[in-house]
């Protein structure tokens, strides 16, 4: 079942070409035309510092070049729906994560270099969960570091169970599908699965099936939902080929949130 016309993967080609970065026309170019995965990949290493870890922007919100948290879980989302974990990127990205988790079990932010350059103010804030989403992920990609989990379970077992009415709850729910060890975690899994109705449509205009947050979800709900989602995704797209998402103010974000719904679509077989 198809919900996206030719004439309008063509427009959301333009759109992206003329307002995303390197990065996302890569991305577009590997899902849609005759890209690589080498050349995505590429895109991605222009972000990745002599650290190993990420920043200079590829959080668009936080141009400051210290490597983040948030920097590392925005490469590993590219490596995910890429499929595609080159040794010679997520080895050092790895590394730079074992080393900044402190003893509380989480990566300090902001970082010390944030003040110099633009950013949006919420970046200023803590950001401790982020620790959550990078586990999971780093399980989902099948590495092995017994301290790195088992201060991220120290953290883990610190925090309350959130209610799926916080959009940014995503890491804990990333956490919890690719990390539970025992059938409190699988409980609690299962009661945000059962929430998820909710959460769809408490941000509706965020569509979550088809952000780079709650993706994760796709396997967790049933067929009809995710096809009632994208075509209230694909219903949202602009004349000018953009997504008309939740953000106007950041025009930024509009070919970003364009092309992890594009691509959700092709991953799930209905491009």
């Amino acid at each position: 079942m198809y919900v996206l016309s030719a004439e309008q993967v063509q427009a959301a080609k333009r759109f992206i070409f003329e307002n995303a970065r390197l990065l996302e026309r890569q991305l577009f170019e590997y899902f849609f035309g005759h890209g690589t995965r080498e050349a995505s990949m590429k895109a991605l290493m222009a972000y990745q510092n002599p650290d190993g870890g990420f920043g200079n922007g590829i959080e668009p919100d936080l141009l400051c070049p210290d490597s983040t948290a948030i920097g590392a879980e925005t490469a590993m989302y590219v490596m995910d729906i890429l499929d595609f974990y080159d040794p010679k990127v997520l080895r050092p990205l790895v590394n730079w994560i074992m080393e900044h988790q402190n003893q509380a079990g989480h990566i300090a932010h902001p970082p010390i270099g944030i003040y110099e350059y633009p950013c949006q103010p919420w970046w200023t804030n803590p950001d401790a969960d982020r620790v959550l989403s990078l586990a999971g992920l780093l399980r989902k990609f099948g590495v092995v570091n017994d301290v790195f989990y088992s201060k991220t379970r120290t953290y883990f077992q610190e925090l309350d169970m959130p209610i799926m009415d916080n959009y940014y709850c995503y890491p804990y729910f990333v956490y919890l599908k690719y990390c539970s060890d025992n059938e409190d975690d699988r409980v609690k899994f299962a009661s945000m699965v059962k929430q998820t109705g909710a959460l769809l449509d408490q941000h509706a205009d965020h569509f979550p099936l088809f952000s780079r947050a709650w993706y994760h979800a796709n396997d967790c709900v049933s067929n009809e939902t995710v096809v009632l989602e994208a075509r209230k995704f694909v219903a949202a797209m602009q004349e000018d080929g953009g997504l008309d998402g939740p953000y106007p103010e950041l025009k930024h974000w509009r070919p970003i949130f364009t092309l992890d719904g594009l691509i959700q679509l092709k991953r799930l077989g209905l491009l």
